[in-house]
Order: C-alpha cells, then sequence, then structure tokens
C-alpha cells in the first residue's frame, strides 16, 4: 500500500511544471527543518564531524540548505521518471569538463561513471545513455515493492541495471571489458566484508573497495560526475572530475581515501547540494554500530 501511495505522488509530482514541482521539493525540506526530524539531526550531526572548525550560524545554514534540496531531489525524480525525454534533456543546461569523458571513451577501455550523492543523480542514466552502452548497480530498497517501480521508473532514462552481488559484479567486468560504460554510487557505505575504513572529511568512514577492485582488474577510466541543480528551476549543470590515480593502488586503504577525495572534489562544487542526511558514518572503526541522535 506504501509503495503504491509513494506511486500516485510520484506521478502527480510528474505532472507539475518544474517550478512548482521544486517548489513542493523546497517545502518538504523546510517541513523536516521545522519538526526537527531525524533527518535534520543526522544531517546537523554529519556536518558538525566533517566541518567542526566552520562557524556554527554557517553550519547550520548548510544543513538547512541541505534539506531543501534533499526535497528537491525527491520531487524533481518524480519529474525525470515521468516526463518525455525531450522535455528534460533540454535543461541539462551546461557540461563542464565532457572532454574527459570524450576522451575516457575514446580509448575503449571502459568507463566507470562514479555519482556520488549530489544534485540529482538520476539523470545521469540520460545523459550518458547517449555516449554508448549503459549498466549501473541496482541495490534493492528495503520497501521490496518499490523495486519494480524503480526500474520501471529508471528504464524511461535509459541503462540497464545490475544487481550489487557476486553474478551482478562479474556482469560488470564483462561491461568494461566490452569498453562500455558502468555507473556506480561511491558513497554508500558497504558492508564490513567489502569495505575498509579511510578519511572522509577527516573522520574514518567505512568505504567501499569494489570501485577499486573493479578499477584495477579492468584498467577503465575512472570519472567522477555531478548534477548540479540551478536556481529558479534552470535545470542542471553536468561536472566531469577525473579521479585520483591512487584508486587503482593494490592496498585498500590507498585506493578508498583516493575514491572518498574524490567525493570530496564532488561535495566542493555545491555541498548544499550533498545528501548530508546520510548515514555516512554508522559503523565505526572498532565495528560497533554508531548512534545516531534521536532527538
Amino acid at each position: 500500500m506504501i509503495a503504491k501511495i509513494i506511486g500516485i505522488t510520484l506521478r502527480v509530482l510528474g505532472a507539475l511544471p518544474l517550478s512548482l514541482n521544486q517548489l513542493v521539493g523546497r517545502s518538504l525540506g523546510r517541513l523536516a527543518w521545522m519538526t526537527n526530524s531525524s533527518a535534520r539531526r543526522i544531517t546537523e550531526f554529519n556536518l558538525q564531524h566533517c566541518f567542526p572548525d566552520m562557524d556554527q550560524k554557517e553550519r547550520q545554514s548548510l544543513a538547512f540548505n541541505s534539506l531543501m534540496h534533499i526535497g528537491q531531489q525527491f520531487t524533481e525524480s518524480g519529474w525525470i521518471w515521468h516526463r518525455p525525454l525531450a522535455q528534460s534533456r533540454p535543461l541539462i543546461k551546461e557540461v563542464i569538463g565532457e572532454q574527459f569523458l570524450n576522451d575516457a571513451i575514446a580509448s575503449k577501455r571502459g568507463v566507470i561513471i562514479c555519482t556520488p550523492h549530489i544534485g540529482n543523480w538520476e539523470l545521469s542514466p540520460l545523459y550518458m545513455s547517449g555516449f554508448g552502452s549503459l549498466s549501473y548497480f541496482y541495490k534493492s530498497p528495503r520497501m521490496s515493492e518499490l523495486g519494480p517501480l524503480l526500474i520501471k521508473w529508471r528504464s524511461h532514462i535509459g541503462g540497464k541495471p545490475i544487481p550489487l552481488d557476486t553474478g551482478g559484479i562479474r556482469e560488470a567486468l564483462k561491461v568494461l571489458k566490452r569498453g562500455d560504460i558502468l555507473g556506480i554510487l561511491p558513497d554508500q557505505e558497504p558492508d564490513q566484508d567489502n569495505g575498509v575504513y579511510a578519511p572522509f572529511f577527516k573522520q574514518p568512514a567505512l568505504t567501499m573497495t569494489l570501485l577499486s577492485r573493479l578499477a584495477g582488474r579492468s584498467k577503465a577510466h575512472v570519472l567522477y560526475l555531478v548534477l548540479e541543480r540551478l536556481p529558479k528551476s534552470q535545470g542542471w549543470r553536468m561536472h566531469f572530475l577525473p579521479s585520483d590515480p591512487g584508486i587503482y593502488d593494490n592496498d585498500p586503504q590507498t585506493s578508498a581515501a583516493a575514491i572518498n577525495q574524490g567525493v570530496e572534489r564532488c561535495i566542493a562544487i555545491a555541498p548544499e547540494q550533498y545528501v548530508w542526511s546520510y548515514k555516512r558514518f554508522s559503523t565505526k572503526s572498532d565495528g560497533s554500530r554508531r548512534r545516531y541522535p534521536r532527538k
């Protein structure tokens, strides 16, 4: 029932003009702030740990604006998934660093596109599908009923989902071996068997080893992609950034640190558009679970 309600809500949001759609998103973010929601408390906790020297008022402003953008990311997704591509594609107003992508594709070594949780990463398949065959890792949501809906909605904008399991990893290596494009979210916390601790804003964070393993075995190019939200419903700006060579290092800690450095560079483009409400530090370096504030 909840999945059905979410589906109807996103269809309604998709029917709204983008300006009104984003206004609804900002209203959701404002509500999350005013009600002292868990999203606000987690955001404030993460920002305090990542930017301890930042002025308190500046940090509060960053937290508030982050919630506003998180709300817009949710409502925009409904818009992107349900609008004709001819309406959404022109709203990618500018592409910065596209030469990095062109060079990577021309090498025919395969390309790994890393899209951190910033701006609206749901747009990346729409653009990347125009450069060749695109596959991306897909992790089933906790609400299993949403899984088929998400696959259906995302298929509208291109790309093939690959399950984040052993079979999916084998398929990903085949994708890269063919010289095709693979998408991955580099800032998700893995389980402890598939991650190591590396600095993220100088804080130890359990970081995936999958990305560096794929890059090392395939020798594919690794690029970061940020889809920055423009003001006044103008659309989005894309940024391609090269990865640090350390991603290919055989030492897991070195490569994981390089991954996080790349994510930090992405966040620097628009810190307020990062999803700071994600429990990025939920597993401590001693293996215990961190207790994020509840009140």
